[in-house]
């Protein structure tokens, strides 16, 4: 993959990823399809899905998956492979070499999203896809991606998904299954709004990407690992939508009582992956970490004011406002050493404000 020749961050998505000045990133690509990502640090979220599953008591890989699916069928529409669609399904005219290929082309685009290196093991035309995933990283948003792009390639309203780790590898087994249109209405993807904001991007001459991101991300194509530089740290490119979509079910299933589980565990694992004491001076610290989400594209607040004991927020576009509140509450009860409380006044997708005390 090409790097541009004054910062080394990659072409292709230098063209694609569009920093905003509300701190989120919107993706773009050639047929103008938007969706928002965000970078985030693959164990984190890792832990984040496994913990949710031991406290609710059921396992959430199923609804990760399905949510996910919508999010393939998007990429696939971005892909190469979409003209595969209009080859009837049969072993003469989509034999496994063909598949192989397109699959090739392909896994550029997968690794560069930070999700491994993808290759084939088994394609039947109208019958079952076999895929390995070398380096993979968070299993479930795999597993659906690939489910989404192969039901659109079959052109077929639903799959069988069967997955096990092999020797380090991910291998994913797919084959025809029935209509979910239940399924398909709940996990809905929400709209894409472009917001404004206060940030100024210091920005690359020649590619326009931040000059921090340039800084703080390195691709390993070849393994389909994005390395954070900053942190150590394995990060991978999220779709906000699949998010959104995964929590709202988990709300709408087990009741109001979901986003305060999320909250919590949100905040748990962020206060455990900072390490050592808070050296810069409070108010600089938490502004550093507001710029850090925006720079994953996480969101910026339109108002912040931090008291000295608690800090009362109004936000946009965050890219969950559950999560990104209970990152805000992790790094107020490090800057205080005192544990928090948080009290809404607005929690709607695109709209939040609410005030942390210690």
């Amino acid at each position: 993959m090409r790097q541009c020749r004054d910062c080394d961050f990659p072409r292709k998505f230098a063209r694609y990823f569009d920093w905003r000045s509300d701190g989120t990133i919107i993706s773009t690509d050639s047929t103008r399809t938007r969706s928002q990502i965000t970078f985030l640090e693959a164990g984190v979220l890792e832990s984040l899905i496994a913990d949710m599953s031991e406290t609710i008591g059921f396992d959430i890989d199923r609804l990760v998956i399905q949510a996910q699916k919508n999010i393939g069928k998007a990429i696939y529409a971005n892909l190469p492979i979409r003209h595969m669609k209009r080859v009837p399904a049969t072993h003469l005219t989509r034999p496994q070499w063909l598949a192989g290929l397109l699959v090739r082309l392909i896994a550029g685009d997968i690794a560069g999203l930070g999700d491994g290196r993808v290759s084939l093991e088994k394609y039947l035309a109208g019958q079952t896809l076999v895929i390995r995933f070398r380096n993979p990283v968070v299993v479930p948003l795999l597993v659906g991606s690939l489910a989404g792009i192969y039901e659109s390639i079959e052109d077929m309203p639903g799959s069988s998904v069967a997955y096990r780790i092999e020797d380090g590898d991910l291998i994913v087994s797919l084959t025809h299954g029935e209509a979910a249109a239940v399924e398909e209405e709940r996990f809905y993807l929400e709209e894409i709004r472009q917001g404004e904001g206060p940030l100024r991007w210091q920005r690359c001459l020649v590619c326009g990407v931040p000059v921090e991101a340039a800084r703080t991300w390195q691709w390993d194509i070849d393994e389909g690992i994005i390395h954070n530089r900053r942190t150590g740290a394995r990060d991978v490119v999220v779709a906000v939508q699949s998010v959104n979509a995964i929590l709202r079910e988990l709300e709408s299933e087990l009741g109001e009582d979901v986003p305060k589980l999320v909250y919590d565990h949100q905040k748990a694992v962020s206060k455990k992956k900072r390490t050592g004491e808070v050296s810069d001076e409070a108010a600089t610290y938490l502004e550093n970490r507001l710029m850090d989400m925006a720079l994953r594209g996480m969101g910026y607040p339109t108002r912040f004011e931090f008291t000295g004991s608690e800090v009362s927020v109004e936000i946009g576009n965050a890219y969950n406002q559950v999560l990104y509140a209970a990152k805000i509450a992790a790094d107020l009860e490090g800057v205080t050493g005192n544990s928090s409380q948080i009290e809404w006044g607005k929690r709607e997708p695109y709209a939040a404000s609410y005030v942390i005390t210690t």
